[in-house]
């Protein structure tokens, strides 16, 4: 989707393994580790000396502070825009990511795509799952999801299906999105998917961890 030159295009291949030595990853370590960009969180019940403890363990290291206003990258799309790749002709089960460029969670609809993409794709109950799981039982599950980056990001959607029925599977995706275009959601599943938002806030917040991530997401 960014394309193979793109930072959020490239992938690890063999020669880039075969590549490694120990001196590239203490040089790695060494720019990235101790004399990186840090931000440290902390969670839980903290002592009364947390700010000592801190500083005994990290205080010594050369690090900066972390800076997210990272310059914007210049977007390198991919040449192709469809694949179908066959790695074994005698596989039963194909692999299907669909995917489009998207703005971060820091546009002023995220939100809102936020609640949209749960009724789409983001929970069991979702349209894709009644669907092409629960209606034509093509696959066992299937999600979408925004995928977050500092930068452009990317609205996903992921499953496997049998491989004789993954064409009909991406049909039944265009399928929902076009209804989604045309047609209000009711009032009964915008309920529906609201009460699932609101509980997964609440798991999502059991517990000093869980509470700190949701703060390291959006840092």
């Amino acid at each position: 989707m960014f394309g193979e030159t793109h930072p959020y295009g490239k992938y690890t291949n063999a020669e880039d393994l075969d590549a490694l030595n120990s001196s590239l990853l203490k040089e790695f370590f060494k720019q990235y580790y101790v004399n990186g960009q840090c931000v440290i969180f902390v969670s839980g019940k903290l002592p009364d000396n947390i700010d000592i403890q801190l500083n005994k363990t990290f205080g010594d290291l050369a690090l900066r502070p972390f800076n997210n206003q990272l310059p914007a990258i210049e977007q390198m799309p991919a040449t192709e825009k469809k694949y179908r790749i066959q790695n074994d002709v005698n596989g039963v089960q194909g692999a299907i990511r669909m995917a489009r460029p998207f703005h971060n969670r820091h546009h002023p609809d995220f939100m809102k795509v936020m609640v949209l993409n749960t009724v789409f794709g983001g929970f069991f109950g979702s349209r894709l799952m009644s669907n092409i799981r629960e209606d034509k039982g093509y696959t066992y599950g299937i999600h979408s999801f925004v995928q977050n980056h500092l930068h452009d990001s990317a609205w996903m959607i992921s499953t496997d299906a049998g491989k004789d029925v993954c064409e009909a599977t991406i049909a039944e995706v265009y399928k929902e999105m076009k209804i989604l275009r045309e047609d209000l959601i009711d009032a009964d599943e915008l309920l529906l998917v609201r009460n699932f938002l609101i509980g997964t806030i609440l798991g999502d917040l059991d517990g000093p961890f869980q509470i700190m991530g949701r703060w390291k997401n959006w840092y």
